[in-house]
C-alpha cells in the first residue's frame, strides 16, 4: 500500500483573503458588465439625437427656403417675427 499524504489547507485568513479577491472581482466583472449596457443605451441615444438634429436641420431648411421664396432676402427676427427688407 501507497505512503498517504497529508492533505495541506490555507489558513483561515488566507481563505478568507481567497474569497474577498474573489467576491471584488466579481462585483468588478458585473459593474463593468452594467457599464457596457449603459454605454450601449448612450450611443443608441446619440444616434437617435444625431437624427432629430438633422431632421431639424432640414425642417429649417425647407422653412428659410419658403420664407425667402415668399418675402425675398430679409431680416428676420425670430423672437418677434418682425420683417425687415434688405436694400
Amino acid at each position: 500500500m501507497g505512503i498517504v499524504s497529508e492533505k495541506k489547507f490555507l489558513t483561515k485568513e488566507e481563505l478568507k483573503s481567497l474569497r474577498e479577491i474573489q467576491e471584488k472581482t466579481q462585483s468588478v466583472v458585473i459593474e463593468l458588465g452594467e457599464i457596457e449596457l449603459y454605454k450601449i443605451r448612450l450611443e443608441e441615444k446619440y444616434d437617435t439625437v444625431k437624427e432629430f438634429l438633422n431632421e431639424m436641420k432640414n425642417i429649417e431648411e425647407n422653412f428659410s427656403k419658403l420664407v425667402t421664396d415668399k418675402y425675398g432676402k430679409i431680416n428676420l427676427d425670430p423672437k418677434t417675427g418682425e420683417i425687415t427688407n434688405l436694400d
